[in-house]
């Protein structure tokens, strides 16, 4: 059924009791506690005790038990002074700053109320001969309220920085929404929120199923979109699967115990499921929430496959002119797909960001755009160029410029530099404009040394394919002359995965 017409689930756990430790020389004292407080319940919850007869005793207690709500603590116990001791050392050595501690004892002229109330952080100051089963009630209630609200403030707490953090982390990626790792970045940062708004501790997990409802699917037929805690760092796992299958066959959002997997049916063949671990309950606002939450990050997600459906479409438009281009020099397609492989590895050795090294690798395809205007009789000549004839191809760099500049969009921007600028040289040599060391922008320095490296590495019509080690020391030469002295250096340093690149897509009629 659609989420939005699901009613209110929740969970009937049992509710944990308030844990209560009892602290005191005297075996009178811890009976009497326990006789008194016998049917008390607070909130639907009722108490649980922990029995110390002397301070390290409930030093291994405290060190060892989570979330004791209240102390009853004898201040004369091994010493005249053991339960002040035992209440300095629980607030400053174990920091524990929640835990409500009423003093009592049988002989306040050694532990003056006014004096121990300024010194130690004590909720409650009580004679034994004082608490009777009344004193006793109202005492506890007092404490365990106290205690019940300091730790709803410190959740608060926890889920409003969990909640900053999804936030961040949203606003971090959707400058760059486009990019394969930043999407998944924008869609953990949503559930981040979710969960944090829903109190779950423990994890979540948003996926898109591949097959249609009804078959039972494998890992490989789910697509992570986002996950949160220990879960969606490998494969999913087998008993989460079968609950995905589960909600997928039936149609409809699930319970079991503290487990809940909504189900969001898509118009397309790509439905969505959320896996949530560590539900104690669902409201109404829960549900409002959830629903919210699929609803937008559907159409979020539906619309980000879309742009990124354009622009793959421009990456491959562009990657095919730059195809027709070489074609036409009588160049392998792989030439280009080389260049993209070796200016990504340059850039990213470099140090430039994930963003600039993708921008690069879609861009450099159309560094030698400009040659579809370059006479057949000058761009397929065998043998050397007269200097009228290399003055008209030198044109191909304005003439590839001149067709992609004004474009705002990053790739073509990139493009137009780079069709302009791969011919300059790093002493100013170069044309179109005898540019100069860091005033050639670093794209085009990139790829001026990846389009040498594999000119000379393969064969072309006026000439055979190097060896490597004549590319290598050709480039050497010139080092701080063509080429960048910095890129020769991570080209040289690195040459083993340059090598890969190139074993991987070169074809062999291009040796």
């Amino acid at each position: 059924m659609p989420f939005s017409l699901l009613k209110t689930q929740s969970v009937n756990e049992e509710l944990k009791p308030w844990k209560v430790l009892i602290v005191d020389d005297e075996e009178d004292i811890h009976t009497i506690t326990k006789m008194a407080l016998k049917r008390f319940e607070l909130e639907g919850r009722r108490l649980v005790f922990f029995n110390a007869y002397n301070s390290q005793e409930a030093k291994n207690i405290l060190s060892e038990t989570e979330d004791i709500a209240l102390v009853f603590l004898d201040v004369v116990m091994e010493t005249d002074d053991a339960g002040l001791n035992l209440a300095h050392w629980i607030r400053n050595e174990l920091d524990n700053q929640f835990v409500r501690i009423v003093l009592r004892t049988g002989q306040p002229g050694q532990a003056p109320e006014e004096e121990v109330i300024m010194r130690y952080d004590i909720n409650d100051y009580k004679q034994k001969t004082e608490l009777d089963r009344t004193k006793l009630f109202t005492s506890v209630v007092t404490a365990l309220r106290a205690y019940r609200d300091l730790v709803k403030i410190e959740d608060s707490h926890k889920y409003e920085k969990l909640y900053r953090t999804g936030l961040q982390s949203v606003i971090r990626s959707t400058a760059d929404i486009m990019e394969k790792k930043t999407l998944k970045q924008f869609f953990d940062g949503i559930l981040q929120q979710v969960v944090s708004l829903m109190h779950i501790q423990e994890e979540g997990l948003f996926v898109r199923a591949y097959k249609g409802a009804g078959t039972i699917c494998s890992k490989d037929d789910y697509k992570i979109i986002a996950h949160y805690g220990g879960v969606g760092e490998g494969s999913i796992d087998e008993h989460i699967l079968k609950l995905l299958d589960r909600a997928r066959r039936e149609r409809k959002s699930l319970f079991e115990q503290d487990t809940y997997i909504a189900y969001f049916p898509s118009e397309s063949k790509e439905d969505s499921l959320l896996y949530l671990k560590g539900v104690k309950s669902l409201t109404d606002i829960n549900i409002q929430l959830l629903n919210v939450f699929s609803n937008s990050i559907g159409i979020a997600f539906d619309n980000l496959l879309l742009n990124r459906e354009i622009i793959q479409t421009q990456e491959e438009l562009i990657s095919r002119l730059g195809d027709a281009v070489e074609s036409r020099s009588k160049e392998s397609g792989n030439h280009i797909r080389r260049i993209a492989e070796f200016s990504e590895l340059l850039a990213k050795k470099f140090g430039l960001d994930e963003v600039e090294c993708e921008v690069l690798k879609q861009a450099s395809p159309m560094h030698d755009v400009g040659k579809i205007a370059t006479p057949d009789q000058i761009l397929l000549k065998p043998g050397k160029l007269t200097d009228q004839e290399m003055e008209i191809m030198r044109q191909h760099t304005q003439i590839g410029y001149d067709i992609l500049k004004g474009s705002e969009r990053p790739i073509l921007k990139a493009a137009a530099i780079i069709s302009q600028q791969h011919h300059e040289k790093y002493d100013g040599s170069g044309y179109p404009r005898k540019m100069v060391g860091e005033e050639i922008h670093v794209y085009a320095r990139i790829v001026a040394l990846a389009d040498v490296f594999d000119a000379l590495l393969h064969r072309r019509c006026y000439k055979g394919a190097w060896p490597i080690d004549d590319v290598i020391s050709l480039i050497e030469s010139e080092k701080g002359k063509h080429f960048d002295p910095t890129l020769v250096d991570i080209l040289i340093n690195n040459l083993d995965q340059f090598i890969d690149i190139n074993s991987a897509l070169t074809l062999p009629d291009e040796l």
